[in-house]
């Protein structure tokens, strides 16, 4: 996610820089499980995409119509314009900062696909506020995924404290959210590929 979105307000246990890379495993399953059945034609926009992680599998997979954007570099996403619109909004947002982003992409697109935490429920304002409104599907991964540590070239991540899910949203639907639970096993270092540090990148 962008880093300097996160350090608009600081967080003193945020990793240093507020920096966290999307494992592409992460976004690999976001295709296996929704994005292959889309057009590649689709207009996609990522608003904070750090160093372009989750943009880089996309386009591997064939979409040719993705447009990457970040804070960093001097794109804010949360004053963008509204009548720039796009099919759809793919992120991995600060999420302390969750709520506006989900919000502002619902102006801007039809389809919004966001990384996040499935404590996100826990908040009453959101429930209050109609953010889960128009949510379609909930792809919960089955592994505790740590965002904070190195990013891997083979797509594989490390265990850690955060239970995590792609929250799915259709403005088109109304009816009550599909939970689908994604096998991360696969994709968990071991011990041994740990004392390995020739694929982190």
């Amino acid at each position: 996610m962008g880093s300097t979105y996160e350090a608009r307000n600081k967080i003193d246990e945020s990793p240093e820089n507020d920096f966290y890379q999307t494992p592409k495993c992460v976004t690999w399953e976001l295709i296996n499980n929704y994005l292959k059945d889309l057009d590649k034609n689709i207009s996609i926009l990522d608003p904070c995409c750090g160093l372009y992680a989750i943009g880089n599998e996309l386009k591997k997979f064939g979409f040719i119509n993705v447009e990457e954007k970040d804070l960093t570099y001097g794109d804010d996403f949360l004053s963008d314009d509204d009548t720039l619109k796009y099919n759809c909004v793919i992120m991995n947002p600060p999420f302390k900062n969750f709520d506006s982003f989900i919000n502002k992409a619902k102006k801007k697109a039809d389809i919004i696909c966001s990384v996040g935490k499935l404590n996100f429920f826990g908040a009453h304002k959101r429930n209050i506020d109609g953010v889960w409104n128009n949510l379609k599907y909930i792809l919960v991964f089955d592994r505790q995924l740590a965002y904070d540590r190195p990013f891997r070239e083979n797509g594989k991540v490390e265990c850690g404290m955060l239970i995590s899910c792609w929250f799915i949203w259709d403005r088109n639907y109304s009816e009550l959210p599909m939970i689908k639970v994604i096998d991360m096993q696969k994709y968990i270092v071991s011990k041994r590929e740990d004392k390995n540090k020739e694929d982190l990148w």
